[in-house]
């Protein structure tokens, strides 16, 4: 017997045909009464006196003319609306009803699912598609409904989709007759635009083949190849044929011709790089022939053919044949079969011989990380990792002291590196499959690899003690940053191993442009305001104004680079953390937001994000900021101080630097490592004994002490300026001490104002991110921290001011817990932990 249950299609048949009908009925007949001219009488307008007024332009449309005797149906009659089918309503309603670019969007995706389904024939579909066109139905409705101000409207659509599943056969065969009702004559075209994988995928990967056997032999030369590639249109039918032949002869002015002109000059104009030529032209066909200068641009040339940036050029096609006859054509790309043959065998003549093959087990470029297992890098980002400025980070500790503090955390700079190359890559790959119409190119997947494979080449040595305790020491008016030393270090880098790599850029970078140096550079300086009136970077224009969250975010602090180092951080010093950032990327989408595309998230990751900026204060307070870390820091920077002038480092032009000045040659800079302590150890030189007795301190852990600390509530006092606290206190000090000792206190004291906070101050960060929710997809929201539990917390951030000594004075230590306690009374702030004098309740 016969199925009694429809299947998935035919309940989206049903969904749409009563849904689509009813939204777009009703959005019609308000359309009509807004739109009525002021004054008019009868006010408002009939739908006779909205199409009346309106005819002429209707007549003229192609589906217009055709739709004559239902929409004017005499002088004498009204226009029968329940004659009118969901196609009559999307026409009226996009061309006639001046809607809002945001409702006309859902209107064209319902009159496009519409199609779908009518041309699906009796082949169903698979449970990922049948949900997401359901959770598409269910957007257009909830937004429509708003639009109509009528949320009962949502609610009884709502039910006719919870019912769908109860729908018999034939309840669904009546629906799907009703819903392929043209008001036109039945001839059927098919529009859509197709790709030929077969040829793509093969000659792909024969020539990323190729590629490596060239890589590995250095035959990176120029290589001229011809390759030829067609865009075909399939089923045009006779009236289709004629418009396309006057097209192609210049003899059909408007639409039609303009689309298909500028599809073939922005083609041109994508791949400029390899000279494309348009090799022949026909009623049913364009063929371009490239000439490609390396095996490089040839692999993104089909990258271009085979992928979504095509698809995209040629919507407007699509646009104007839908137009044109209201239905579905098939615009096909494909690669000739003997093409692929021809290039693979030229290229054959230039790789390795026969018995000079390198096996394809050493070819691949594989790294086998701790928390991402075997992970994949690009060639070029290979040829970075081996270079001086890149092996440099082998020897510049990612935390620091902490290894001191923590045995386990004396991993590097340069595993962190890699690690974030490889997530920039993933969460870029991701978003381009979800989004093919970002446009996101090899290109700019592979730059912004680069630029997270290179964000630390500025690290000093111990980090940011050398950035944060001893460059503000030397220079402090300095507003030196490691982002400024990173840019300097990656132009060096360039510029030094004999040019060989900017080379590489050019062969391995596809389509390559300067532009692409500059971006690269942009993603590692200094953030700039992404909302700035003026758009501030010249890499990417403002439409892929994404891809500068990527790496450093300065927008939210949500990146690639922060998802790494707190999940290989607490990996290295023992640590848990539940924070996963798979999920984040699981639920990424880029959505514009406040005038330029932005990364989203969805609602239900709020949580998620909670608890990534949670494991950064926590990891903050429990070692980036802990005591006994600081302290040795702190040391560190003294010994660095005292060897400052003692040791040098030769720059570019051969001068002799001392530690300090090697920030401004990047020669110096790239010998300059945490060895050098190391080096002032293995000294014998009297120059270098101070610092050598600050070590040897540090080896014998008789660290300097933290005399005392407390805690400020940031929220009731306001953030505490250190160069506030530091005058106060040391007044206080000196002047308790300075009949015992004159010296300046500051001389062996410390006063340190630790920030801790969930990155933002005292801000909630997320309320700095863009939302947005099932069925609403294309809607970014924001979220209140209530709307997500109301166990988060009211306030992001606190303070630590602490006193370190670097000397051992039980009496110098008193003062100090006066001093300091009066200071707290004084400024109304809680008295620290365990003080060991007793305090003076006295009246004053």
């Amino acid at each position: 017997m016969p199925p009694t249950k429809a299947p998935k299609y035919g309940h989206l048949f049903i969904a749409v045909q009563r849904c689509g009908l009813r939204i777009t009925k009703e959005l019609f007949l308000k359309r009509v009464r807004d739109i009525t001219p002021e004054g008019h009488d009868p006010f408002p307008w009939t739908v006779d006196d909205f199409l009346y007024t309106n005819r002429e332009k209707i007549i003229k449309h192609k589906l217009g003319e055709k739709l004559k005797q239902y929409l004017f149906p005499g002088h004498s009659k009204s226009t029968n609306l329940e004659r009118l089918d969901l196609n009559t309503f999307c026409f009226l309603l996009i061309h006639f009803c001046g809607l809002e670019i945001r409702v006309r969007q859902d209107i064209n995706r319902l009159r496009k699912l519409r199609n779908k389904l009518v041309h699906l024939g009796d082949g169903d579909i698979d449970e990922y598609t049948y949900e997401t066109d359901l959770d598409r139905i269910r957007g257009i409705i909830s937004r429509c409904s708003n639009e109509l101000n009528n949320p009962e409207l949502a609610v009884e659509l709502e039910n006719v989709i919870k019912e769908i599943e109860n729908v018999q056969l034939a309840d669904f065969e009546k629906a799907r007759e009703k819903l392929k009702e043209w008001m036109v004559d039945e001839t059927k075209y098919r529009v859509w635009i197709k790709f030929t994988q077969e040829g793509f995928d093969g000659l792909k990967t024969a020539l990323q083949d190729v590629q490596e056997r060239l890589e590995e032999n250095g035959k990176l030369g120029h290589i001229d190849i011809s390759f030829s590639s067609a865009i075909l249109f399939i089923e045009l039918g006779k009236e289709l044929e004629e418009a396309f032949s006057g097209a192609y002869q210049g003899s059909v002015p408007g639409k039609l011709h303009t689309h298909i002109q500028s599809c073939v000059d922005a083609i041109k104009e994508d791949i400029r790089q390899m000279g494309p030529e348009v090799e022949s032209v026909s009623i049913g066909s364009i063929i371009f022939k490239f000439t490609c200068f390396s095996v490089t641009s040839l692999i993104y040339l089909v990258d271009y053919f085979s992928g979504p940036i095509l698809q995209r050029r040629l919507h407007g096609i699509a646009k104007a044949l839908q137009d044109m006859v209201d239905d579905l054509v098939t615009i096909q790309i494909c690669v000739p079969p003997e093409n692929s043959q021809e290039i693979i065998q030229k290229l054959e003549k230039v790789c390795v011989s026969e018995d000079d093959v390198i096996p394809q087990a050493k070819r691949k470029k594989v790294f086998n990380d701790p928390l991402y297992g075997q992970i994949e890098l690009h060639p070029l980002c290979v040829k970075i990792i081996d270079t001086p400025q890149f092996q440099r980070l082998r020897h510049i500790k990612q935390l620091e002291t902490c290894y001191l503090v923590y045995p386990g955390a004396s991993h590097n700079r340069f595993e962190h590196s890699i690690g974030v190359c490889h997530l920039a890559g993933k969460f870029l790959r991701v978003l381009k499959e979800l989004q093919p119409e970002l446009d996101i190119t090899t290109k700019d997947i592979l730059c912004v690899e680069i630029a997270a494979l290179c964000h630390d080449l500025g690290q000093g040595p111990f980090s940011h003690v050398f950035e944060h305790k001893f460059i503000p020491t030397v220079f402090p008016d300095s507003k030196w940053k490691h982002e400024m030393a990173t840019v300097k270090m990656f132009e060096y880098m360039l510029r030094d191993n004999e040019g060989k790599l900017r080379e590489y850029f050019r062969q391995m970078i596809p389509g390559f442009e300067e532009s692409d140096i500059e971006f690269i550079k942009e993603l590692i300086g200094v953030p700039a305001d992404l909302d700035a009136q003026v758009w501030p970077y010249r890499g990417r224009n403002k439409n892929k104004s994404f891809l500068y969250e990527v790496v450093a975010n300065g927008v939210n602090g949500i990146d690639v680079d922060r998802w790494d180092y707190l999940a290989r951080d607490s990996l290295m010093m023992g640590m848990k953390t539940t924070f996963r950032y798979s999920r984040l990327i699981q639920h990424a989408k880029v959505l514009v937001a406040e005038g330029r595309k932005q990364i989203c998230y969805r609602e239900k990751a709020a949580e998620t994000l909670y608890d990534m900026f949670y494991s950064r204060m926590t990891l903050y307070k429990t070692a980036y900021q802990h005591k006994t870390h600081n302290i040795i820091g702190l040391m560190i920077r003294d010994a660095l101080l005292a060897a400052n002038r003692k040791i040098t480092f030769a720059s570019e032009k051969g001068e002799e630097l001392p530690i300090s000045d090697t920030i401004h040659d990047m020669k110096a800079y790239t010998h300059l490592t945490d060895d050098i302590l190391q080096q002032i150890q293995r000294s014998t030189s009297d120059d270098l004994k101070t610092s050598r007795e600050i070590l040897d301190r540090i080896i014998h852990r008789e660290f300097y002490k933290c005399i005392i600390q407390t805690q400020i509530d940031v929220e009731q006092k306001g953030w505490i300026q250190k160069k506030d606290v530091q005058k106060t206190l040391f007044d206080k000090i000196n002047q308790k001490r300075k009949q015992i000792d004159p010296t300046d206190s500051s001389k062996i004291l410390e006063i340190d104002v630790v920030n801790l906070d969930y990155g933002f101050k005292d801000n909630d960060p997320v309320t700095k991110v863009w939302f947005f929710k099932k069925g609403q997809e294309d809607t970014p929201i924001r979220i209140d921290k209530e709307q997500v539990s109301f166990v988060l917390p009211d306030t992001f951030a606190e303070q630590y001011v602490r006193v370190y000594s670097s000397v051992t004075d039980s009496h110098l230590f008193d003062i100090i817990e006066q001093s300091f306690s009066e200071w707290c009374d004084e400024n109304d702030i809680p008295q620290p932990k365990g003080l060991s004098i007793p305090k003076d309740d006295s009246p004053k």
